[in-house]
């Protein structure tokens, strides 16, 4: 995925997964993006690298079998792991 018409210096972009935002996820979307409501929040799955689809055949739902399911037995490095994200605000406490 490209974006030809960024200029440099201007804003990023980003790809948002939404998962299933149901009959009001459109507004609720909208008003995240356009800075009306801060719902950004943390990734409910653990994302694997590329090469975990080899190291674990699919048909295997052993949760501790090497290399690991789920975010509680996985042994290698997550690409991302559960829990992980960021706010757009700034907190003071």
């Amino acid at each position: 995925l490209t974006y030809q018409g960024k200029k440099e210096g201007s804003a990023g972009f980003a790809i948002i997964q939404a998962f299933f935002p149901s009959h009001k996820g459109a507004q609720a979307l909208g008003q995240t993006l356009f800075g009306k409501e801060n719902r950004w929040g943390k990734l409910p799955i653990t994302m694997y690298p590329h090469h975990y689809i080899s190291e674990q055949a699919m048909t295997n739902y052993d949760m501790s079998a090497s290399p690991g399911r789920t975010y509680k037995y996985y042994q290698g490095k997550p690409l991302f792991p559960f829990g992980f994200g960021l706010s757009l605000t700034s907190f003071n406490l």
